[in-house]
């Protein structure tokens, strides 16, 4: 992007994924793992979930090779190849796991996805990565219901907005959430008509601590995911929660994202569903990145919790805890009349 540091936007490079991979090489950690390279997706896949619109004009931004698509989305050259090719990765990933070759899969691409809606791009997103992969995966036969879990620092409110009427896919998103500045993410929104309750928000308070994404995890994911039953579940794999990310502005190391591995390798034996299929979301700080995906692989891999160098001790905030046991309460008073 055309702007230097601390503008969020300059954050969203390729570093990322490079220094990422090259931690989890020099680690071993991908030593037991099937590579596949990302196959580049069609515009038409776009489309699935996305209008003519939105999709043309990327194509059109990307040739020009510079100018605005949304807030906090700017067109680079080569923008519509490498959107399509993070868009790939998820749905090669999918397949991957529909099919049977692997239990679970992810996707180490850039550009995320779950800030674009039907028809706006945003927030460092330009195709939603996971709403495609989704959409594409239930029109196979063995595929009814896809339930996504969405972990990133900020709400997924295109992946919400993409589905909010749609009975077969559930979305649960835990996430920072600003109760001065009320906005999207709010446990209020709960799906509309037939799909209300499918749509579940959990937004915690700054701050917040690994304990509060645990009792998350355990109060209201859990038991989410085991009354939808899903065939297969799809994660928003956003790591900007770490309190050492430069955009997030919560507590957790990288212990909370081996959980969420552990948790949902053991919610896709709960479930019977096929398996589940990662795609990565935010995660600015490329150094805490690559221990925070390990983690989670880890954990999807059955292994106990890695001991890494960012899971230090710091200080627990009695109140920020107390406060989002209150929120998690609020949430389960509103979504549990709808299950």
């Amino acid at each position: 992007m055309p702007f230097p540091k601390p503008h969020l936007e300059a954050f969203e490079s390729p570093l990322r994924t490079q220094i990422a991979e090259r931690y989890l090489d020099q680690e071993g950690v991908l030593g037991n793992t099937i590579r596949v390279k990302a196959p580049k997706a069609k515009p038409k896949d776009a489309r699935l979930v996305h209008s003519a619109y939105l999709v043309e004009s990327i194509e059109l931004m990307s040739d020009i090779g510079s100018g605005q698509l949304g807030e906090s989305s700017y067109a680079s050259p080569d923008l519509l190849r490498t959107a399509l090719l993070s868009v790939g990765g998820t749905m090669k990933g999918t397949e991957m796991v529909v099919s049977g070759e692997v239990k679970h899969a992810f996707s180490l691409m850039r550009p995320p996805g779950h800030h674009v809606t039907t028809s706006n791009p945003m927030g460092l997103c330009y195709f939603n990565n996971v709403a495609i992969a989704t959409r594409s995966v239930l029109n196979d036969k063995d595929v009814n219901k896809v339930s996504i879990i969405d972990f990133d620092n900020h709400h997924g409110n295109g992946t919400s907005e993409i589905f909010y009427t749609d009975t077969n896919v559930q979305i649960i998103s835990v996430h920072e959430y600003d109760y001065e500045n009320f906005g999207l993410g709010h446990y209020g929104e709960l799906g509309h008509g037939n799909a209300k309750g499918t749509n579940i928000n959990i937004p915690l308070v700054e701050t917040s601590p690994n304990v509060s994404y645990e009792t998350s995890i355990d109060r209201v994911i859990e038991p989410a995911l085991k009354r939808f039953s899903p065939d297969i579940i799809m994660v928003s794999a956003g790591y900007d929660a770490h309190y050492a990310d430069p955009v997030g502005n919560m507590d957790v190391d990288s212990w909370i994202f081996w959980r969420f591995g552990n948790f949902v390798r053991k919610i896709v034996n709960a479930t019977s569903a096929k398996g589940s299929v990662w795609a990565l979301e935010g995660g600015y700080n490329p150094f805490t990145l690559g221990p925070s995906i390990r983690a989670s692989l880890e954990g999807l891999s059955g292994k106990e919790a890695p001991i890494l160098d960012d899971q230090i001790e710091r200080e627990t905030n009695q109140h920020i805890i107390d406060a989002n046991d209150e929120v998690v309460d609020k949430v389960l008073e509103t979504v549990q009349p709808h299950w």
